[in-house]
């Protein structure tokens, strides 16, 4: 987002303030935030949640607990962001790489089998500067859950993701580290407003 200053009766744009990793971390750390924020390509982004979007998390951890190891919540740190997914699919036995500051673990492209955003309000986000940060980390396997469509986004490389698939209600949607597939209707959570 740019930010518009009226000088003198004329307009001109600020470019948004850049955070690196640390000032961030930094800041993080010390409490300096009110509210769950991620940094994004350098600029700190609030994190969106509501009714919808908290059941659906749950739904969804529980669901991939029943295939895989480890589904977690925390922050997974890549290059110059540090973005705060709703839960990923780490692999079972896994190590961190080592820490970013006193709270964060790096990981390994390989020990990163699946990520999920749970989306509503940041779906433009979501497709397309989160697939890209996403898929040039080397995560293979990617989902944007809405309300009506789940889309998996798959082989990674370094501007994102090669393939994005929409899957629908009466589907089956593939857990490819885990070798199964299942029912898309067991992936999604109470719809908006109930």
């Amino acid at each position: 987002m740019r930010l518009r200053r009226w000088v003198s009766g004329m307009s001109s744009t600020v470019a948004p303030y850049r955070w690196s990793v640390s000032e961030f971390l930094r800041a993080w750390e010390a409490g300096a935030f009110d509210h769950r924020v991620e940094l994004i390509e350098g600029e700190v982004w609030p994190v969106v949640t509501g009714r919808w979007h908290g059941r659906t998390v749950t739904e969804v951890i529980a669901l991939l607990k029943r295939w895989t190891g480890e589904v977690t919540m925390t922050t997974l740190p890549r290059g110059n962001s540090l973005p705060d997914p709703d839960c990923w699919v780490l692999r079972e036995g896994a190590t961190p790489l080592g820490a970013l500051g006193s709270k964060l673990d790096l990981w390994d492209a390989k020990d990163v089998l699946l990520v999920v955003e749970i989306s509503d309000d940041t779906l433009f986000s979501d497709l397309n500067i989160k697939a890209k940060i996403y898929g040039a980390a080397g995560w293979p396997v990617y989902w944007v859950v809405t309300p009506e469509t789940i889309y998996e986004h798959s082989e990674s490389h370094s501007a994102g993701y090669r393939f994005r698939r929409e899957y629908r209600r009466g589907e089956r949607l593939p857990i490819r580290h885990a070798g199964t597939e299942i029912a898309v209707d067991e992936v999604f959570g109470p719809e908006p407003g109930r």
